[in-house]
């Protein structure tokens, strides 16, 4: 029997390892919607570029341990300037499933689903502007 153990979000979840398989997988549905639905926006966030505001160049995905996490990367006016943004998260919770949220302006990270299998988690993101890293 695997040990409970409890994860950042505070729920409980079933111990056991991310397989590579399913670490494979959500990377290429993750990067396909990016590719999809949100690279067209950096068009536009370009343009934005010559009222001196901070602009998206962008968008990409990111494994942190058992974390798969979008992230915009701006620059600002001065060329040589740039930072990272997380924006939505993708948590294992084992057994296949998901926990699903999103980064707010408090630095923290705010569950919205719990224990999505993959497809929930992209179809409730592809969904729902809060998880869109770019609007």
């Amino acid at each position: 029997m695997t040990k409970r153990r409890p994860t950042r979000s505070g729920t409980w979840t079933k111990g056991g390892a991310l397989s590579d398989q399913l670490r494979r997988e959500v990377t290429r549905r993750g990067d396909e919607l990016l590719a999809r639905k949100f690279e067209p926006f950096l068009a536009r966030e370009m343009g934005m570029r010559k009222h001196g505001v901070n602009c998206a160049v962008a968008v990409f995905s990111k494994w942190r341990g058992e974390s798969y996490s979008w992230c915009v990367r701006y620059r600002t006016p001065e060329p040589s300037e740039e930072f990272v943004v997380a924006s939505t998260r993708l948590e294992y919770a084992g057994r296949g499933r998901f926990h699903l949220a999103y980064f707010r302006h408090t630095d923290r990270w705010q569950p919205v689903y719990h224990g999505l299998t993959p497809d929930e988690c992209f179809e409730a993101i592809e969904q729902e502007e809060i998880f869109w890293p770019l609007t």
